[in-house]
């Protein structure tokens, strides 16, 4: 019979922390990496965990292999060896919507079974909404897709995803568990498949309209389109020391005034009686023309001004608009507006941002840049080419991919086949394998050698070793057991086979509000002690590879929300989704996804020996 764990003052205190981690992941007001460091002191200066240890999840080869795989996929980007395919689409797709969506789809879902799935989708946004251009599809008909096709590709292999390398490291290490290079295909492959389906038929129903600067060209100038944030500053003229219901920002009735910004103070609406004063912040929502509009009025100055203090934009003539996109390896993210400084270097102002969800609490030209920001730019044909192919952005108007080093694809091409090769051998080890192909994309020339530091994106490394450090604690102090023994208190009522879909809905639950790795990293422990403590109370060999698949495809297919997956952050501001948007279009797909895989996962890795 299973001895229980029993709850200590320890075991509490851990699971507080877990609480406080998930918590702190799900609303962002920390950066992932912040987070992951501060819970790496606090469970060393609480003697909760050595620091030797505490510190090995930098070293760990899921770090050291995702780290590598970073610059494999960079390598192949930057060498343009999707290019052909991408570059192909109108042609092979014959004037076909359909044809070309699911060209587009196939070929993210099978780049992304072997690259890291946020620079393929990163890659394939400006292909997208440039194909959309020539043909007239609306981008938000695809853009969801795009995201949900790299993320059901990343389960096919081991390399696909960080969570499934994650998690194969974690049960190797752990429980002796060798997970190779296909053994998540054979359950992999008809998710993909069924998912493909899915979006083909069932989701293009559902998908909403909405509207891009791209769209926008392609419509023939509707002007029904999302609306932009903005700011202005009060410098002069008639509006000082008017009362705000009487000026013509009230009465125009294009714009929306969010709140009025006074030096330390936010004043929120109603504004009518508001008098306003010399220096006053205008915190504004509309639409492009709307906003420019404003700007022109005489004693404000527009956002473009304040954050570069330099008048004057490119002629109306030459003037053209265009949308940047903020990547999740962005050295900008962070940074506030005035410190890109994008008028200097390129000659572009900035006109407003768009950002989901923002709740203003200081200035926009004062609030730091986030992952999947779009910025609305002016400037001239030379200063847009000049910012086209910017680490970190992407200018999502009119363009395609940029080819770097034409020449070198087909080494690029080779190199992963021969890391697919070895790591389906299993001679070494996947963070060796991962590290050699690193090398050899710079010793052959597919990447340079500075550009490999901006190819890693070292705050995902961060986060996997600070939530491995977590993970650890829980094993440690037995928290794992505690609520593994939960989890067991349902087998009379769920049946074993009832616990590995428990398992999978709880990993996929997590993962739509904190991020993957950090749900693969705090839960596999759990698996595997869900499987020993099931093992107990049966009285015969349990199998753990069930509970810790379970864990890998439930913490991967994030369906429900644009924030617990990187490449949903980069679609929603790409295509002007709403929140709702995405579990309007994946809540039918995840329940597909959880009925298909809590049936297969048993029948592929059986739960008895």
């Amino acid at each position: 019979m299973a001895t229980e764990v029993v709850l200590n003052p320890q075991i509490i205190e851990v699971l507080i922390l877990l609480a406080a981690a998930l918590l702190l992941f799900a609303s962002e007001i920390l950066s992932v990496d912040v987070i992951a460091i501060s819970l790496l002191l606090y469970l060393t200066t609480r003697g909760i965990l050595p620091i030797e240890d505490a510190l090995e999840g930098f070293g760990h080869p899921a770090v050291i292999g995702v780290g590598a795989l970073f610059i494999v996929s960079e390598g192949l980007l930057r060498t343009g060896a999707l290019g052909f395919l991408s570059n192909h689409l109108q042609e092979w797709s014959r004037g076909s919507h359909r044809i070309m969506t699911a060209l587009i789809l196939i070929i993210v879902m099978i780049a992304s079974a072997f690259l890291n799935n946020t620079p393929v989708v990163a890659m394939f946004i400006p292909v997208v909404l440039g194909v959309c251009l020539r043909s007239g599809m609306n981008p938000s008909a695809v853009l969801i897709p795009l995201s949900y096709a790299a993320i059901l590709g990343g389960t096919c292999t081991l390399i696909g995803t960080s969570t499934n390398i994650l998690v194969a490291s974690i049960a190797r290490e752990s429980a002796g568990i060798e997970l190779g290079m296909f053994e998540f295909t054979k359950m992999g492959a008809i998710l993909a498949a069924v998912g493909l389906v899915y979006l083909l038929t069932v989701a293009p129903k559902l998908l909403p309209e909405r509207q891009t600067i791209t769209s926008l060209a392609s419509l023939g100038g509707d002007r029904r389109h999302r609306e932009y944030i903005t700011e202005i500053e009060i410098r002069g003229g008639e509006l000082i020391g008017k009362r705000f219901g009487d000026t013509i920002l009230a009465t125009a009735g294009k714009v929306r005034i969010l709140q009025i910004i006074r030096g330390e103070e936010v004043i929120w609406p109603p504004l009518d009686d508001e008098m306003l004063d010399l220096g006053d912040a205008l915190v504004i929502s509309g639409t492009i023309e709307d906003l420019m509009e404003v700007q022109d009025q005489t004693g404000v100055a527009s956002l473009s001004e304040i954050v570069s203090e330099a008048r004057g934009t490119a002629t109306q003539k030459e003037a053209q608009l265009a949308e940047l996109l903020v990547l999740p390896s962005s050295p900008y993210v962070g940074q506030l507006l005035g410190s890109v400084e994008l008028r200097r270097r390129f000659g572009l102002n900035v006109i407003g941002l768009q950002r989901h969800g923002m709740h203003m609490r200081s200035k926009i030209s004062e609030h730091p840049l986030r992952i999947g920001d779009v910025l609305l730019i002016q400037g001239t044909p030379e200063g847009l080419d000049r910012i086209r192919g910017e680490e970190g952005l992407v200018l999502m108007s009119g363009v395609d991919d940029v080819v770097v080093r034409k020449g070198k694809a087909p080494l690029a091409i080779l190199i992963l086949i021969a890391i697919i090769g070895l790591l389906s051998t299993q001679i070494w080890p996947m963070a060796t394998v991962a590290l050699a192909g690193a090398v050899a994309m710079v010793v052959t020339g597919c990447i340079s050698g500075t550009k490999i530091y901006e190819a890693v994106q070292w705050k995902v490394l961060v986060l996997i070793a600070g939530t491995l450090a977590l993970g650890k604690a829980m094993e440690t102090t037995q928290t794992a057991g505690w609520l593994a023994d939960q989890v067991i208190h349902l087998q009379p009522y769920v049946g074993p086979y009832g616990l590995v879909v428990v398992t999978l809905i709880a990993a996929a639950l997590l993962t739509e509000m904190i991020s993957n790795a950090a749900v693969a990293a705090v839960l596999v422990p759990v698996a595997l002690k869900i499987a020993t403590q099931l093992e107990l109370a049966m009285g015969r060999e349990v199998s753990p590879i069930p509970f810790v698949m379970a864990v890998a495809f439930g913490a991967s297919l994030s369906f429900l929300t644009p924030i617990g997956y990187q490449t949903n952050t980069l679609v929603y501001g790409a295509g002007g989704y709403r929140f709702s948007d995405f579990a309007k279009v994946g809540a039918p797909l995840v329940l597909i996804i959880w009925a298909i895989a809590g049936t297969l996962i048993p029948y592929f890795w059986p739960l008895y020996s």
